[in-house]
């Protein structure tokens, strides 16, 4: 699966989209432990061990330099986090990184030792780049081999191996090295979130207000330096006569009754940091008309709140200088923000103002999105490249993806089409739920979108797992069965012949006479483009001419189609139009 700056998960319940962005923050959090229940249930009986690997792409510089080693050739870097559990306790966790390393053995960093001696290194290409004197080191060694690879690296073949040391040499895998997770799920306990913690965005918010405050605030700046030296005068090396009388005593107290232990006793205070004086008397209140804390609101504000806090953070991470120096190891400039099913607890409107924020939010450097949705707010055709289906054939089979990841129209022999394509979300902003359905149905006008599902009800064969999707036009319809096709989605096409008049009126000029030539010629294109004459229904001369609608009401066709279909019985619909809805809802 490749993720970009946004990727929209979607799929049937019980897919399995919930499982990959739980696989995701399982890579990314150091802490993140799984249960034997995550395992897969039809492995090998004897292999308890899970495994989720992520290639990052588009490293930073920063990033680059800190994982010099695990770079490829490509620019990307691939990682790998495995649990495995032995006959007792809990899982084992470790960190493997992807290593790309020359075919030839003496090029592995792992036989750097075999060549510290000069007899055994002299004879090979990388001897020049070592000390001319002196004992030689490992590390010398491995840098000799990297400079070698490095300045040879056309000429040389390359294997990829996963390392069975720890990832960057570090037995307990460092927090803040890969990007920074936000994951919401469908359901998350607000009182939770709001807590000031180190594990969660209002805590980090707040953290990082703090560290503002206090590295340039002189209150704070005062506070601090009057909290330690009254924290020291209550000390044993305290100046005379500030050390409080009661401390000494007590002191005093617990060494008599230790006596015959021959132990020193002194009670030591250490000055407390000040961020703790926030964790313990910080709480998040909103006022909507009531003025209470946030946990007290309905779960549509609460969600709301916590989506705020993933944008605030995002916010304050954007503000960092771009002028600091590459160094290796510096925390992660990159964070995914993810999201199960945003849409809920949302109306419509508020469901359109949060996908357009994520977008937004997804045009800042080093930021992506991962949303995992059932509604058509958040799925935008024209990047079709950011939408992703998962699919599970069978349990044993597991989720499968259905993703695009090409540019389809990039050769297209008319050049207007794809332009079309775009503006045809304005005739059709819903257009996203062909993505949802068990069936989409490609027609070319609001005339068929609107009468079909009606007569659907009225021959007893309606199905709203049926989408029926205005394309806008005609022209429109190979766009959209190429991006069904691209996706395997179950689709059918309806369109008009158009066939030209015979013969051709004097009246029409020469641009009119190959406008409708072209839209005649179509009829080929999509037999050919579709390849199965079972998934094409045709109308001739068109649409409306076949179910006997007049071109000329001032209600407009669509509203004519159905004024003409209202006072008609089931039997009365003529056969051909009859078919025609029957195939469209055909699952």
């Amino acid at each position: 699966m490749v993720c970009g700056p946004v990727l929209v998960l979607l799929g049937e319940n019980n897919a399995g989209k919930s499982n990959i962005m739980s696989a995701v923050e399982f890579v990314l959090t150091a802490s993140n432990k799984p249960d034997p229940e995550d395992l897969f249930a039809f492995r090998d009986a004897e292999d308890d061990v899970l495994w989720v690997e992520l290639t990052f792409g588009e490293l930073t510089a920063q990033e680059k330099s800190t994982f010099e080693k695990y770079v490829r050739a490509d620019g990307t870097m691939c990682v790998r986090k495995t649990a495995r559990w032995g006959n007792e306790g809990g899982p084992t966790i470790s960190y493997n990184g992807y290593v790309q390393e020359p075919t030839l053995p003496y090029l592995h960093a792992e036989s750097a030792a075999t060549y510290t001696s000069r007899d055994a290194a002299e004879s090979l290409p990388f001897y020049r780049y070592l000390p001319e004197s002196g004992r030689l080191s490992r590390a010398q060694v491995e840098e000799a081999q990297r400079r070698y690879i490095v300045e040879n690296h056309a000429s040389l073949e390359f294997v990829e191996r996963l390392e069975s040391v720890a990832f960057l040499g570090q037995r307990n895998f460092a927090a803040g090295l890969l990007p920074d997770i936000y994951f919401v799920p469908a359901v998350r306990d607000l009182d939770d979130e709001a807590r000031v913690k180190s594990t969660t965005i209002f805590g980090r918010l707040l953290t990082r207000a703090i560290e503002d405050m206090t590295a340039g605030d002189e209150r704070f700046i005062k506070l601090r330096s009057d909290m330690e030296s009254v924290v020291r005068s209550l000390n044993r090396n305290a100046q005379d006569g500030q050390r409080p009388e009661q401390l000494a005593a007590l002191e005093l107290s617990l060494q008599e009754e230790l006596q015959d232990w021959g132990v020193d006793v002194s009670i030591e205070v250490s000055p407390p940091d000040i961020s703790k004086i926030f964790e313990l008397g910080t709480s998040l209140r909103i006022d909507d008309g009531y003025d209470s804390v946030a946990q007290r609101k309905g779960h549509g504000l609460q969600r709301a709140v916590l989506l705020g806090f993933a944008k605030a953070w995002a916010k304050v991470l954007r503000q960092r200088s771009d002028n600091l120096d590459v160094a290796a190891r510096r925390a992660s400039e990159s964070m995914i923000i993810a999201v199960e099913e945003p849409e809920l607890f949302l109306h419509p409107q508020a469901q359109r103002s949060l996908a357009d924020a994520l977008r937004q939010l997804a045009e800042a450097e080093n930021r992506q999105i991962l949303l995992c949705s059932h509604s058509a707010h958040f799925v935008d055709l024209d990047n079709y490249r950011q939408i992703a289906i998962a699919a599970k054939p069978s349990p044993q089979q597991g989720t499968q993806i259905r993703q695009c990841t090409t540019d389809l129209f990039e050769s297209n022999a008319v050049p207007d089409r794809k332009h079309r394509f775009h503006m045809a979300y304005w005739v059709n902003p819903d257009r996203g739920e062909m993505f949802f359905a068990k069936k989409v149905v490609f027609v070319e006008g609001e005339t068929e979108k609107s009468l079909l599902p009606f007569l659907a009800r009225m021959l007893g064969c309606y199905n709203p797992d049926v989408s029926i999707v205005d394309c806008g036009s005609k022209h429109n319809l190979p766009l959209y069965v190429t991006v069904a096709m691209a996706f395997a989605l179950h689709y059918h096409v309806i369109h008009d012949v158009d066939p030209l008049p015979d013969p051709i009126p004097i009246n029409w000029d020469k641009d009119k006479i190959r406008e409708k030539r072209r839209t005649y010629d179509l009829n080929h294109e999509i037999a050919e483009l579709v390849n199965d004459p079972g998934r094409v229904s045709t109308s001739c001369p068109d649409f409306e001419g076949v179910c006997g609608v007049s071109r000329g009401s001032k209600m407009g066709k669509a509203l004519a189609a159905l004024e003409h279909f209202r006072e008609l019985t089931p039997a009365e619909i003529p056969g051909n139009v009859a078919e025609l809805v029957r195939s469209a809802y055909r699952l």
